[in-house]
């Protein structure tokens, strides 16, 4: 092929160039990919090599790996986490199984997520500072206020035992927990539910409060 010296250059392809808050949520958004993949028990060389990004670069938007831990909590778990689910547990203008399935409905559709299941269950077994503080804030902002809500149904004080109070606290988080093994299933058996969910949550919120309600009935209250 002759060339032709009058024909212009070829242009050079331009590299686009991030700005920090861009290139720190690529970087994060890789790290989050890797640990719901790998886990926990990672350096930040490692984790450097498999975003393809120098140490030096990682280190200039997080110091630590504790910070890229905290980072990856505040994304995954603070960050997804709607306020309106408090609201809907205390509508009282609705009937509390209607909350109750309203609620699970849009929680379902956050915490069943590939990232969010196994980033979950990895970092109980590395390091459980995630699942502790995600499930202390469940306690706090769900169980007990859903707890609080039934006996208010039911016309009843709080529970007087705090073995009953705990019970009560047992009772909410195996039947609130049946909705993430659903993504433990998906997301690390590979073997997904089959119905549809709606119906599903529908179905197991009208059987807890059937036995939660019969449990307060026979527990000591105020």
């Amino acid at each position: 092929m002759t060339h032709d010296p009058a024909a212009p250059p070829a242009a050079k392809k331009k590299r686009t160039r991030l700005s920090p808050q861009d290139r720190e949520h690529l970087i994060l958004t890789g790290a989050i990919e890797y640990v719901a993949d790998h886990g926990f028990a990672f350096s930040t060389r490692e984790l450097a090599r498999h975003l393809n990004v120098s140490q030096s670069l990682l280190y200039r938007y997080f110091a630590t790996k504790e910070e890229i831990v905290e980072k990856i909590y505040d994304r995954v778990y603070v960050g997804r986490w709607n306020p309106e689910w408090d609201e809907i547990l205390r509508d009282r203008s609705l009937p509390l199984s209607d909350r109750l399935e309203r609620y699970l409905v849009d929680y379902a559709k956050v915490v069943l997520q590939k990232d969010w299941v196994r980033i979950f269950l990895l970092s109980a077994f590395d390091d459980p500072v995630i699942s502790q503080r995600y499930t202390a804030m469940l306690r706090r902002r769900i169980f007990e206020p859903l707890l609080q809500e039934q006996l208010a149904h039911m016309g009843r004080g709080d529970l007087v035992r705090p073995e009953d109070h705990e019970m009560a606290m047992e009772l909410i988080w195996g039947f609130h927990a049946s909705i993430f093994y659903l993504g433990v299933r998906q997301w690390v058996y590979k073997v997904p539910s089959q119905v549809e969910i709606q119906s599903l949550i529908r179905c197991r919120v009208r059987s807890f409060l059937l036995g939660f309600e019969d449990f307060l009935h026979n527990a000591e209250a105020g």
